[in-house]
């Protein structure tokens, strides 16, 4: 595991992560860096077979993303890579991740319910999440759902739509 950077901008209502840890305040790595650290496990570190980036949200900077993975590339450091990410990247930022070595993206979906979803205040709907969810896929990228049944607001229903949600978006791994 390594670190890229630190904090988170949002204000999701369930999360104690940047209260308690990280901070809201963003702090980056710069991007060269990162392609040291990731050279050096690569040389240094033989046994390591996949690197996990565990920002709050690795994400956040489509573009530091985007030139990240374009240094991966054109330095050919090949390492399995993943990270958490948000559900709001286009096809073109996934698909670069993965000729860059990404496996596997660990997403905070959290409910099936745009109801639940808006006064958790997540940012998220249901539908880029579904977009984004396809997007991945096609990308050739394993997805790992995050889900949380019993959120304020939770009912009968709103539990049901997260589980038919789980269904039809079919993440690889999920941790509800």
């Amino acid at each position: 595991q390594i670190f890229t950077g630190r904090g988170c901008p949002f204000l999701c209502s369930f999360c104690s992560w940047p209260e308690n840890l990280m901070g809201r305040r963003l702090r980056f790595r710069s991007v060269e860096n990162i392609i040291l650290e990731f050279q050096y496990v690569v040389e240094n570190i033989s046994f390591v077979k996949e690197i996990f980036i565990e920002d709050d949200t690795f994400t956040l900077q489509k573009e530091r993303v985007r030139n990240f993975c374009a240094a991966l590339i054109d330095r050919k450091i090949t390492i399995s890579w993943s990270c958490n990410a948000r559900a709001d990247l286009d096809i073109d930022t996934l698909t670069l991740m993965k000729k860059a070595g990404c496996r596997l993206v660990i997403v905070g979906y959290e409910s099936g319910s745009d109801g639940i979803l808006k006064s958790i205040k997540k940012g998220i709907t249901i539908e880029q999440a579904k977009k984004f969810t396809r997007d991945a896929k096609n990308a050739g990228l394993l997805v790992h759902g995050d889900f949380i049944i019993g959120l304020p607001g939770e009912t009968d229903a709103t539990a049901q739509a997260t589980l038919d949600y789980i269904l039809e978006i079919k993440p690889d791994i999920i941790q509800v």
